[in-house]
């Protein structure tokens, strides 16, 4: 019987060992758990305040683009009404503000994103971002409307070269004239510049270019202000 109850003794302390460890086992892989859990969602935040700030630089650029094809759009839309007026092309428009307007039909742009932060998250794994929503709307953006706005641009900004060479050919030879003591070049305009029916093809073309990419670029950073908004929801406190 002593032995028997020595037995019981040594089996309810065995047991209470094993339950101890197991409880240990059970603590740690829960705090392990935590830990892993705490990196992750601080890559996660990492990353996306990344593609935020890439955003918000890329907003910034868009909006600079914007301008250079409003600047395209009047440019090309004022020599558009000039023609329409069948009017003479005087000096004044080349040596004054119109010389501005001038070289105004040469704006072409340069459409760059920063998509660096968001294919580093694709290369660790889209499945990081814990928010359905807002992994949607990245992969959304950058892997199909992002590459649809860049493909426009660059199609409808093919022929910017050409539209250089082509708007520079209207020019006679240069010539020279002192201001204020400095030589200054110029290049005279045929008087019947307005007449001419290559001049007119030539700004509806540009015009049409300017008036489509400012277009989309104002689409496009509409999508990229909407992301970053959604960014901001999420990894903001």
């Amino acid at each position: 019987m002593i032995a028997e109850g020595k037995t019981g003794k040594y089996l309810k302390y065995a047991l209470g060992e094993i339950l101890l460890v197991v409880i240990g086992i059970l603590i740690a892989l829960q705090i392990n758990n935590w830990n892993e859990a705490k990196k992750e969602r601080t890559f996660e935040m990492k990353m996306l305040t990344e593609i935020e700030k890439a955003l918000e630089s890329d907003i910034d650029y868009y909006k600079m683009l914007e301008n250079r094809m409003e600047r395209l759009d009047s440019a090309s839309g004022v020599f558009l009404t000039l023609v329409h007026e069948k009017g003479v092309f005087e000096d004044s428009l080349y040596k004054s503000d119109g010389r501005t307007r001038w070289y105004g039909l040469r704006t072409g742009i340069n459409l760059q994103s920063n998509t660096g932060p968001y294919e580093a998250l694709k290369s660790s794994g889209l499945d990081k971002i814990s928010n359905d929503s807002l992994r949607n709307a990245l992969v959304y953006f950058y892997d199909f409307r992002l590459p649809i706005f860049n493909a426009f641009i660059e199609y409808a900004s093919q022929d910017y070269e050409e539209d250089v060479a082509t708007l520079l050919s209207f020019l006679d030879k240069p010539y020279t004239e002192m201001v204020d003591g400095k030589i200054e070049v110029y290049s005279k305009f045929p008087e019947d510049l307005f007449q001419k029916e290559e001049f007119l093809r030539f700004l509806m073309k540009i015009n049409g270019r300017a008036i489509n990419s400012k277009q989309t670029i104002a689409v496009s950073s509409k999508y990229m202000v909407e992301l970053k908004n959604h960014i901001n929801n999420e990894i903001s406190p």
